[in-house]
């Protein structure tokens, strides 16, 4: 969904209700960071270290073994008895101390929400200046945020951030079937491409597991997503063999140009843009920006069956 992954030292902001796996998906972000040698902070503010821990050991995250080993450091800050200034001087010592790669504050309404009256109005230009601080010599940060409902504003109480940020990605409950379900989309991406895709997605004894993409589907954002009509084939139709030799070529090499694609698998270059123009319609493949050489580069859509 983010054309390979989040550019290292950009600002990353995951909205949406309370339940939907913020803080799910942060964990995988500082886990998978730990395993790449990235070493990290969390910030917490709405939960002490040890429930934070054991929500972490539920979705099958050893945090304390990082925690233990050195590779994560979690701040439980307080900011009632703390400044603005001071708190998130508190969060650039510790990223100084263990050598931090990355930076989870978790989240940004629970901070905003427990400030002080008398420093909320400088929490904005203080905020901005730790983000900027720490995007500015690589270090990557990633913002769980509270909204409401299915609001698509991603505002906190009038403190409006979302200028900050490189990467904003929206969680949402729709309903599907009669039932109750958690769909993710990226809103934006700075300097990238992306897909416009919403997902589904489930929080188990694994943590996040993303699946289909709901393609199929329109009115998503009402959280009462409808059967989209289509004129041509349906978003399950089954592939042509020249499109799965493609796709198969793009699984092979995770990115590849068109040029490189019609080397792999041997058809002429028309066939290969018909075949990547259909896997672009059902979801299977994402059109990279263009590359020295004048054509974009393509990537493989992993598919669950899972969901």
């Amino acid at each position: 969904m983010l054309s390979g992954g989040i550019p290292a030292g950009q600002a990353v902001m995951l909205a949406g209700p309370t339940g939907t796996g913020k803080t799910t998906f942060a964990t995988h972000f500082v886990v998978q960071g730990a395993h790449d040698g990235d070493a990290a902070v969390i910030a917490v503010f709405e939960e002490y270290p040890e429930a934070y821990l054991a929500r972490a050991a539920s979705v099958g995250a050893d945090v304390e073994r990082l925690v233990r080993d050195g590779k994560v450091r979690i701040l439980y800050l307080r900011p009632l008895d703390l400044s603005v200034d001071e708190t998130l001087a508190g969060i650039l010592e510790a990223v100084d101390a263990v050598g931090a790669r990355r930076v989870v504050i978790d989240s940004l309404s629970g901070f905003e929400m427990a400030l002080a009256p008398a420093f909320r109005e400088d929490f904005r230009e203080s905020f901005y200046r730790l983000v900027g601080a720490l995007t500015a010599v690589g270090v990557t940060v990633l913002m769980t945020n509270e909204v409401a409902g299915t609001a698509m504003d991603l505002g906190f109480t009038g403190q409006h951030v979302s200028f900050i940020t490189d990467v904003i990605i929206s969680q949402r409950y729709v309903e599907l079937d009669g039932a109750l379900r958690t769909v993710l989309g990226v809103v934006k991406m700075r300097g990238g491409a992306h897909s416009h895709a919403f997902r589904e997605y489930s929080i188990g004894a694994q943590g996040a597991v993303v699946g289909r993409s709901l393609s199929q589907y329109e009115k998503i954002l009402t959280g009462f997503p409808e059967p989209r009509l289509r004129d041509g084939p349906p978003h399950d139709a089954g592939l042509t063999s020249q499109e799965t030799a493609v796709l198969d070529a793009l699984v092979r090499l995770r990115e590849a140009s068109m040029e490189a694609i019609s080397v792999r698998t041997g058809l002429p270059h028309q066939d290969v843009a018909k075949a990547l123009e259909r896997l672009e319609a059902l979801d299977y493949a994402i059109r990279g920006p263009e590359t020295s050489e004048g054509g974009p580069e393509y990537r493989a859509v992993v598919r669950s069956s899972e969901l």
